[in-house]
This record gives structure tokens, sequence and C-alpha cells, in this order.
């Protein structure tokens, strides 16, 4: 069962220690507060502020705080206006928690906002505050673009330049190459083994036929009788040119 008391407790104390002077608590029984929300807590240049009253209903936050805004200076009625529709909003998405911290910081986020000097409401300062918010957007716009930019760049130099040789990149490489080419090896190996054997020797260790075995045996016998006979016929030439030379 929820302790509605002790979380009630428990964001008042958060929230005086936050806000400090900027919060006060009105009452005990019901239990209400106020902080005073200004968009520079520091107390310099702040030309628009507010009061944020609070009254707690015994089972927040499973229901909704009784607030209301008290306007202190700089804002106009339709400012106002907005800035409670930004509380309902806010109150709807953060029902069941402890929402005050929340609410205020979002009012403040607002008044930051709209934090100018002789902010009185009227036409001309809410054509002046659309040209601020419409520049904001579009330098914003540019910013991200830059940073794309940036971002697109920095790939395309890292690509260029490629990955820099190390000892560690070396030595990877030089594993993987090894191990890709070891099949090939191992095979080169056994082609210059079995190209030494007969047909006999191939057919006794099973790497042909008997059929295959004879025809390697032809094969090699013709090699040798092929290099008997060239020797046979280097020998014939040369007493061929020592009995032209005795005749000489």
């Amino acid at each position: 069962m929820t302790d509605y008391k002790e979380e009630q407790a428990m964001e008042v104390e958060a929230l005086e220690a936050i806000y400090m002077d900027d919060f006060t608590k009105l009452s005990d029984e019901p239990l209400t507060y106020q902080v005073h929300v200004v968009p520079n807590q520091d107390g310099e240049n702040n030309f628009v502020a507010l009061l944020i009253k609070a009254e707690i209903p015994d089972t927040y936050p499973d229901v909704e705080p009784k607030i209301e805004v008290l306007v202190k200076k700089g804002l106009a009625d339709r400012q106002v206006k907005e800035i409670k529709e930004l509380m309902a909003q806010q109150i709807e998405e953060n029902m069941g928690m402890a929402m005050m911290y929340t609410l205020s910081e979002a009012v403040r986020e607002y008044l930051v906002e709209n934090n100018r000097e002789g902010n009185d409401g009227s036409e001309h300062q809410e054509m002046l505050r659309r040209m601020e918010l419409k520049k904001k957007k579009e330098d914003k716009v540019e910013a991200d673009k830059l940073e794309q930019a940036n971002a697109n760049a920095e790939e395309t130099r890292r690509e260029f330049q490629g990955t820099p040789v190390t000892v560690e990149t070396f030595a990877a490489w030089k594993a993987k190459f090894d191990a890709e080419m070891a099949p090939t090896k191992k095979i080169s190996i056994k082609d210059e083994a079995t190209a030494k054997l007969t047909g006999r020797q191939l057919w006794n260790k099973g790497l042909v036929t008997e059929d295959g075995a004879e025809e390697a045996e032809a094969e090699a016998e013709g090699e040798d009788e092929g290099e008997g006979e060239g020797e046979d016929a280097a020998e014939h030439d040369g007493e061929a040119e020592e009995g032209n030379d005795d005749q000489k």
C-alpha cells in the first residue's frame, strides 16, 4: 500500500533543497506550497517571473495536484494560457509520479525562451518572439547540417587513409594469410611427391587404378628411352666430330 504522506514529504524536502529561498511551504493541512520560477536562479536578467501554487490532495500523485499560476512580471495573458496548457500536459504524462519538480522545470524552460525585456504581450512583441524562435530553429538546422558534413568528411578521410600498418595489424594479416594458404601448400607438396612415384607405386598407394598404373609405367619408360636415345645420339655426334678432326 502506498504511503502517500511519506512520498509527499520526501518531495517537499527535495524541492526545498533545489529551490531553497524560491520554495515556500504555506500549510500542512492541506499540504500547500509555492515555487517562485524565474529563467535564471542567480537572479540576474530575469524579465519574466511567476509563482506556481500547488495544493496537494491526500492521494497525490495518483491524483493531480491543484495548480494555480500567479504572474509576477513580464507575462501576457496569452503566455499564461500557454503555460497552463503546458502544465496540464506535464501532469497527464507524469500521473502516478512525484511531478512538481518536472512541472516547475517545464515552466522555467518556457520562461527562458520568453525572457525578454519589455515583454508586454503586444502584437509587436509577439512578432519579435516569433522571429526569434524562427531564427533559433534555422540556426539549429544549420548546426545539424554542419555536424553531419563534418562527420561525413571524417568518414571519407578515414576511408582514403585506410588502416595504418602496425606490428599488430601486420601480425593479424600474416596469420590470416597463412591460414588461407595452408591448404594450397599441402596440395602442392602432395602433387610433387606423387609426381615422383612410379605407376606401380601409385597403384599400391591407391592413388590410381591398375590401368592407370600401367599407363604411368609406359609413360615413364618412354621418358627413359627418350633420355637414352638422346644420350646415344650425343655420343655418336661426338665420335663423328673426332673423326673429322683426325682427317684434318
